[in-house]
């Protein structure tokens, strides 16, 4: 295997002809991950979001921060050149279905805000953390991770609970919201 480097790159936002079509590829990360992007056709009126956008599923903020994320999604939801949604989890949709996650990750911020200024520990706001109309996502115990991540953005430092401790507490919410 002969590995083959890339041959453009880009920061910030790339606007390219796809044969006569003008596609933008907007920078939005870190959010999800480090390196998230978007990929607007206006003529189709048409959005790519990769992992900025998961539907119907609990989303994972692995490198955060919260805020880079939340402004992705309002500029999907601000934008009059978008009907259609390819999110990078889940069917075809429309921006309603991004306004359900950005409400998601704003509750989640703020729940898990509440909860470390009153110096409770990650795993407690875990527990502590109601996931009412997000309950019903797949794989609600991902707020474990999403929870993990908020308090490491909030200090600016790891939280101290290691990978394996995540997964078990995973596994016991998964268990607590009945879905063994």
């Amino acid at each position: 295997v002969q590995l083959t480097g890339p041959t453009l790159t880009f920061s910030g936002q790339l606007d390219l002809k796809v044969g006569d079509k003008p596609v933008t590829i907007l920078e939005v990360g870190p959010a999800h991950t480090q390196g998230d992007i978007l990929v607007h056709s206006p003529t189709d009126k048409v959005v790519y979001t990769g992992d900025i956008l998961f539907i119907d599923s609990t989303p994972i903020i692995w490198a955060g921060p919260v805020s880079n994320w939340v402004k992705a999604i309002d500029w999907i939801l601000e934008n009059p050149d978008i009907d259609i949604v390819v999110p990078g989890h889940g069917p075809v949709c429309d921006k309603a279905r991004a306004r359900e996650l950005r409400g998601y990750l704003v509750y989640i911020d703020t729940e898990a805000r509440k909860r470390y200024d009153a110096g409770m520990s990650p795993v407690d706001a875990c527990f502590d953390i109601a996931l009412s109309d997000y309950a019903s996502w797949g794989d609600a115990e991902r707020i474990v991770l999403n929870v993990d991540s908020l308090y490491k953005g909030y200090s600016g430092q790891p939280t101290g609970t290691g990978l394996m401790d995540l997964v078990d507490l995973m596994a016991r919410i998964r268990h607590d919201l009945g879905r063994l």
